[in-house]
């Protein structure tokens, strides 16, 4: 009994987790199609760097959030059933 209590904790700990990854995911993703429609749209050289650096920044975010969830075990599969869950 006590064994399962401790494994069903566990899950819940790595949903908890799976749903702030997916959570920060989502985010990052809608700023970097709000920054993409930006500089699409953007005619003044300056602002369109900055547009360029910021999409920069938003994909190492991307980045060091997919390596964080490898490290906590979290594979993509997990996030992509989740999310078709969420439908």
């Amino acid at each position: 009994m006590l064994e399962f209590l401790k494994k069903k904790k566990k899950e819940n700990l790595q949903s908890k987790k799976l749903d702030d990854y997916i959570t920060r995911m989502q985010y990052i993703q809608s700023r970097l199609e709000k920054v993409r429609q930006l500089f699409n749209n953007e005619t003044d050289p300056e602002r369109t760097e900055a547009f360029i650096y910021e999409e920069k920044a938003l994909m190492i975010r991307l980045d060091h959030l997919i390596k964080s969830a490898k490290e906590d075990g979290i594979s993509i599969d997990a996030f992509y059933n989740k999310q078709d869950s969420d439908l």
